[in-house]
């Protein structure tokens, strides 16, 4: 079952409870973090909450795991830790998951995936990431643009967020790409 409240939840002894932060959620221990961005008016993401729900049940030690949930995304959010949430890690479409690798602290390495997924392809998008995240270690990252640069060491999430919604609100197209030196959101 899910809360029926906007915000950030982390799944924990078998229960959803909320957090509260200054901005948005970036986890501050180490380890696997699987966040399922749900809006509460999409039909797409009821679709999906069963397979979301039996997945964690299953695969309760995999990971740490999180429902972050807004009534339309940001711009329909009363959470200011749910709608920052949302704008940090660039979420337009639901349901949508995003894995991350938290290491000392900070994020290392970020993926995403849109749209209603099976229980097989949670099992593989959760369980495989390491391996993906050594992988696109090793590869050079040859995307270009002009972008914004953001420096995970000084934890500003907040301000990041102020800067992403700018970015947003005048008409252009963030997204990320990490490397190992860390990630820099790109604007189209």
């Amino acid at each position: 079952m899910y809360p029926e409240d906007e915000g950030v939840y982390l799944y924990t002894e078998g229960r959803w409870q909320k957090l509260i932060v200054e901005g948005p959620f970036v986890p501050q221990s180490d380890g696997t973090y699987v966040m399922y961005f749900r809006n509460i008016k999409c039909s797409g993401c009821k679709a999906f909450d069963k397979n979301w729900l039996e997945f964690i049940s299953t695969y309760t030690t995999a990971a740490n795991y999180a429902v972050i949930q807004c009534n339309n995304f940001f711009i329909e959010c009363n959470d200011t830790t749910a709608s920052d949430s949302f704008v940090f890690y660039l979420i337009f479409e639901t349901p949508q998951v995003v894995v991350a690798i938290i290491e000392n602290g900070m994020p290392v390495y970020i993926e995403r995936e849109i749209g209603i997924l099976s229980i097989d392809m949670l099992k593989d998008f959760v369980l495989n990431v390491k391996e993906r995240m050594n992988l696109s270690s090793s590869e050079e990252s040859t995307e270009e643009g002009e972008g914004i640069y953001v420096d995970f060491s000084k934890k500003n999430w907040k301000e990041i967020v102020e800067q992403l919604k700018k970015v947003i609100f005048g008409g252009k197209i963030p997204w990320e790409i990490c490397t190992d030196e860390g990630c820099k959101i790109v604007i189209e």
